[in-house]
Order: structure tokens, then C-alpha cells, then sequence
């Protein structure tokens, strides 16, 4: 604990600092003419598509649930993160307000019911204004409630067990996340300016407005008779009608190039530097003169490993944190929802996943949406076809064996010729012995 704190500490009375973490509504200033803040920000459709775009990629994302040997589990957890985390939302519009609040705002929190066995019941969202992270006299973090919490109506303080907290990568000593707006106020004020200015441009029917000159003066009464009769003939949208100008009036026009004063050319610039504060490609903004046809997949890749990954990352490591918090289980946002391609690119991927043996057929039937079948839970190994692994033992021991050595041939026509030889020989040297005993007797 720091020395300023230590101080505090012993001037403190009661049970929690009397100081007040800073607002998040105090990091919201003026530009351009215009108050930036969130709801303001999201007027800007360049930032409003690029939260738009990172929040629903996300949201659509299947959140699995996993035990230690990565299998998947189908519990109350999952059915939290993937179904419904209360009794008012679904998980999809859940994790949408959760991304777009650690956006905009920096912070987004959920209050954690629990039964009274301890296991997680209900996530309830908290609005980020009405939250002050604070510390106890003993410098333990609280999280105090502006107008209670699901359960109570008066101001409450939650342990940080009770409350999941999703904070923008950007922090304020690690526990207050700051959003992108603080930074993207300059940026965001321009385009905010830019959009009012065009409004009041088409508003006056695409003319800016002029002066009526006049040779002598005017008492007050004339000149208001006036300017009254001029605003009501041909203020807004009654431009371009008919002027009668009376006693030697004359009227000139203040004209403004939108061109002379680059408003197309800083409309355009201000969504590249959107696109740089999110962390999205112009090309998901609908910038279509950053678009190609060989960068859309290389494009799309990016988002995914640059930027959606790494929200990915930051909600589990909440959820795991808070409302697991032991090595049994873990979490996992499964982002083949957006890292797929087309037909042709998951089918290359499909077969080079079940070639090495590290997929089998079920297990692609089922991230396509298809039933498993009987049989295709066994892995396969590419020889010449597909070789379930349990036996490839086999198939290698076959194809490694010794040949066995070839026995020789024998022509039969030479093997009955070589018999009848023996035989011619057998009977002459029998004839031979039967003379030589004819003549011994003799």
C-alpha cells in the first residue's frame, strides 16, 4: 500500500474511503461544436459500424465450456453463456451490451446471483455510470452500486466475486478500463460537426445564407418588419422561392465550397482514423476505395487475429476468473464462426485437419451443423485412402515387411524332359549291370 494511502487509511471514518474514483462521464469533453459521448459517438456511422461490426462478431461466437482434457461440457454455465444469462435477455444481446460498453465506455459490468450452494444463477447487467470501483480502509477493492443492485434499491457495495467486470485493454491501474472515445474525442467531434454542418446545408436547400444591404438606415421597427418577412419567406426549407426586396435592398450571398473547405476529403480521412481506433479495416466500415479483390480474405483475417481475438481472450479470462476460478473447467470463445471462408476454403481445411489425424468426420459434421453418424468418431490417417488410426499399425507393418523370396520357376516341358533323361539313364546303367553279370556266369 502506497504512503498516500496509508494516510488515508488512518484519517478514514467508517468502513469505506470517503473519495470518489473518477467518473467516467468526466473523461467526455467538446469538439468540434459538439459533446462526444457515447451516444453521441454512435452517431457517427463510421463508429458505429466498426463497434457494431467487433460487438456482434463476438456475440455470435458459440462460448464453450471445456474440463480439463478439452472435452466439451453442455452445463448450467454453458447454457448462461450461450442461452440466456437471466431471465430478461438472450446471451447473444448480453455479450453484444458487454463488448460495446468496454468500447465506448471502458467498462462493462454484470452483477453475479448465486444460489446458496455458491454456483452461478444469474448475470445481471449494471449500467457502467452507476458503478465506482473503490477500496475498503484496508485497501480491498469494492464495487459500489449507485442505486443498488438487482436485489436492493438503495446504494450497495459488491465483492469483486459478485461482479464480472469486462474492461477495454487501455486501464487506469489495471482495474478501470478506458474507452476508445476519451482518445477519439478530436476525431470523433469533427466527423460530429461535419454531419451538422451538412444537415444545416441541405436544411437551407443546399444555399447558405446571405445579406440584405441597404443604401440609407434603418429605424428599428423596418428592420425588424424585415428580417422577420425574410426569415419567414425563405428561411430552412422555403428556399428557393421568390424575393421582393423593397426600398433599394440588395441581397449577396455567402456561398462556401464544400469542396474549397475539403468537407468530402475529411469525411473520408475521419473513417480511416475510425478504423485505426477500433482496430477494424475500412473495407468493414464500407470504405469501398480501400477495397480489393485480393485483400478482402487477407483483410478478414486480420480483424480476426488482431482484434477479435484479443476480446476474445479478454472475456475468458473474466469468466474463468470469476465464475470458475478453479483448473476443472475453462472457457473458450470457438472463433471458427469468423475465421471460416467459403465453401471451398473450409472443405481445404476440413481435409488437410482429417488427413493429419487431428479431426474426425463428427467432429466436422458438427461445426457445420450436421448430425453425427455411426463410426465417425474414429480419426483417419492419409496413405493411399484414409486409414482409421487404431489400425494403421497394421497398414504400416504391411508395407514395411520383408518380401518373402521368390521360389524358381521350373518350365514343366523342361522339368518332364530332365525326367525322361533320369529315367534313360536309370535303365542303361541297369542294362549295363545285368550284362556284366550275364558274362561272369559264362
Amino acid at each position: 500500500m502506497s504512503i498516500t494511502s496509508k494516510i488515508k487509511k488512518i484519517f478514514s471514518r467508517g468502513k469505506y474511503q470517503a473519495t470518489e474514483p473518477r467518473s467516467p462521464r468526466s473523461l467526455y469533453s467538446y469538439s468540434g461544436g459538439s459533446e462526444v459521448t457515447p451516444d453521441s459517438a454512435l452517431q457517427v456511422s463510421a463508429f458505429y459500424r466498426g463497434v457494431n461490426f467487433i460487438c456482434t462478431q463476438i456475440a455470435k461466437l458459440e462460448w464453450q465450456v471445456k474440463d480439463q482434457k478439452r472435452r466439451p461440457i453442455k452445463d448450467n454455465l454453458y447454457r448462461l453463456l450461450n442461452t440466456s444469462p437471466n431471465e430478461e435477455m438472450t446471451a447473444f444481446n448480453f455479450k453484444t451490451w458487454l463488448v460495446s460498453q468496454a468500447i465506448t465506455a471502458g467498462n462493462a459490468y454484470a452483477e453475479i446471483e448465486r444460489d446458496t450452494a455458491g454456483r452461478v444463477k444469474y448475470l445481471w447487467p449494471i449500467e457502467t455510470c452507476d458503478v465506482c470501483p473503490t477500496r475498503t480502509v484496508s485497501g480491498k477493492l469494492v464495487y459500489r452500486i449507485i442505486g443498488g443492485s438487482s436485489r436492493q434499491a438503495a446504494d450497495v457495495y459488491l465483492q469483486p466475486r459478485d461482479v464480472l467486470h469486462i474492461r477495454s485493454p487501455l486501464t487506469f491501474g489495471g482495474i478501470s478500463g478506458i474507452g476508445v472515445i476519451p482518445y477519439a474525442t478530436e476525431i470523433l467531434g469533427i466527423s460530429l460537426g461535419g454531419d451538422k454542418f451538412a444537415n444545416s446545408l441541405m436544411a437551407n436547400g443546399g444555399r447558405p445564407s446571405g445579406v440584405l444591404s441597404f443604401e440609407g438606415a434603418l429605424d428599428d421597427e423596418a428592420y425588424e418588419r424585415i428580417k422577420e418577412s425574410w426569415k419567414e419567406s425563405h428561411g430552412g426549407r422555403k428556399s428557393g422561392g421568390v424575393a421582393i426586396l423593397e426600398e433599394g435592398a440588395k441581397y449577396t450571398a455567402i456561398s462556401f465550397d464544400p469542396q474549397v473547405m475539403q468537407f468530402i476529403e475529411t469525411r473520408k480521412f475521419n473513417v480511416i482514423e475510425i478504423s485505426r481506433f477500433l482496430g477494424v479495416p475500412p473495407t468493414k466500415l464500407y470504405d469501398t476505395e480501400a477495397a480489393s479483390y485480393a485483400n478482402q480474405e487477407q483483410s478478414a483475417l486480420e480483424v480476426v487475429t488482431d482484434t477479435l481475438d484479443s476480446w476474445a481472450k479478454n472475456l475468458e479470462s473474466e469468466i474463468d476468473f470469476k465464475l470458475i476460478n478453479d483448473y476443472s473447467r475453462s472457457t473458450q470463445l470457438d472463433l471458427y464462426g469468423v475465421f471460416r471462408g467459403d465453401m471451398s476454403s473450409r472443405a481445404t481445411y476440413f481435409q488437410k485437419m482429417m488427413q493429419a489425424g487431428a479431426i474426425t468426420p463428427n467432429e466436422i459434421r458438427e461445426k457445420e451443423g450436421m448430425p453425427g453418424y455411426e463410426g465417425g468418431d474414429r480419426f483417419f490417417i492419409a496413405s493411399n485412402n484414409f486409414t482409421p488410426t487404431d489400425r494403421l499399425d497394421e497398414v504400416i507393418d504391411a508395407q514395411v515387411a520383408p518380401a518373402p523370396t521368390p521360389q524358381p520357376t521350373v518350365d514343366p516341358k523342361k522339368e518332364g524332359a530332365k525326367d525322361t533323361i533320369e529315367e534313360d539313364k536309370n535303365l542303361a546303367l541297369a542294362t549295363i549291370e545285368y550284362l556284366k553279370t550275364r558274362t561272369k556266369h559264362n
